[in-house]
């Protein structure tokens, strides 16, 4: 649990922060978040409001509250309090944003390996609870004024071993394909299969596919459920490839999830956990790659 998490009024909230309507750092499909101040001490947070459109929304936001009341992890966001009518979450402000602004840099593959390493030991700790995040990609990880990188957004996830937990499905394209037909899954290895996406797309550029959806035909998703890797990896052949993520990638985005590499299996594979920045010297790289704030 973060410490201290606080309770407040959200009509007394400008009491004690500097709130200014017009400083949206971020926008979901039912909430908007702002940066406010503290008055007294000047830190900055993030505050999180939605807008409970229906029954799900208002479920998915109050359980991300839960969740994140009984989290503590060095990559994922600080929770701070929650208003007491559930509406809204303070968090912790990360001036730089989400990975999305790092993907056109052209960074190298030991500046993108770290980034995905900080972002799995958030989802080895996860899991290790039995928690699923259900929503991995490049918008729901943010840059920390220290350039750390840091899970957010835990509306769509679930405590695995509750009766009835079920995943509500992600973002198209980011959607691991046993969950899109209803059968049997694996709550964890969907997250996986998301991981493999986002890694992908630091890496590349771009999504390798647009959907994994039965009935959208995606031609390149049907290459990897085909197992036709050698003609997926030679619509790439003009990028820059890197023989050893090539094969990672095929056990992050391989269709059968009992291919797929659990989180610790990831974290082991001998390509990947090698030449790793440091948190602290991967913060310089990226402190030499954003701009400043």
């Amino acid at each position: 649990m973060q410490q201290n998490p606080i309770q407040f009024d959200l009509q007394m909230f400008h009491k004690s922060f500097e709130f200014n309507n017009k400083e949206i750092i971020g926008k979901g499909f039912d909430s908007i978040v702002y940066k406010v101040k503290n008055r007294d001490d000047k830190n900055e947070y993030a505050l999180k409001l939605t807008s409970f459109k229906d029954l799900q929304h208002k479920f998915n936001f109050q359980q991300e509250i839960r969740l994140l009341y009984h989290l503590n992890h060095d990559h994922i966001v600080k929770f701070y309090g929650n208003s007491m009518d559930g509406s809204c979450i303070l968090i912790e402000y990360m001036p730089f944003g989400h990975l999305v602004k790092l993907i056109d840099l052209s960074l190298d593959i030991r500046i993108i390996k770290s980034i995905v390493n900080q972002i799995m030991s958030a989802v080895q700790y996860l899991h290790s609870r039995n928690i699923v995040h259900g929503d991995i990609k490049p918008e729901n990880v943010l840059i920390s004024k220290d350039f750390v990188i840091k899970i957010c957004d835990f509306g769509f996830a679930i405590i695995a071993n509750q009766p009835n937990a079920k995943l509500r499905g992600g973002s198209e394209g980011y959607t691991a394909p046993e969950l899109l037909i209803n059968q049997n899954y694996d709550p964890k290895k969907c997250d996986m299969f998301s991981l493999g996406v986002l890694f992908f797309v630091l890496f590349m550029g771009y999504r390798p596919f647009l959907s994994t959806h039965p009935q959208k035909q995606d031609k390149f998703w049907n290459y990897i459920k085909n197992k036709e890797w050698d003609k997926f990896w030679k619509i790439f052949e003009p990028k820059k490839q890197d023989v050893g993520f090539k094969a990672y990638i095929q056990k992050l985005l391989c269709a059968d999830p009992n291919e797929r590499y659990t989180i610790e299996e990831a974290l082991q594979d001998d390509w990947f956990k090698s030449n790793l920045y440091t948190v602290k010297d991967l913060a310089l790289q990226l402190k030499m790659h954003l701009p400043k704030q």
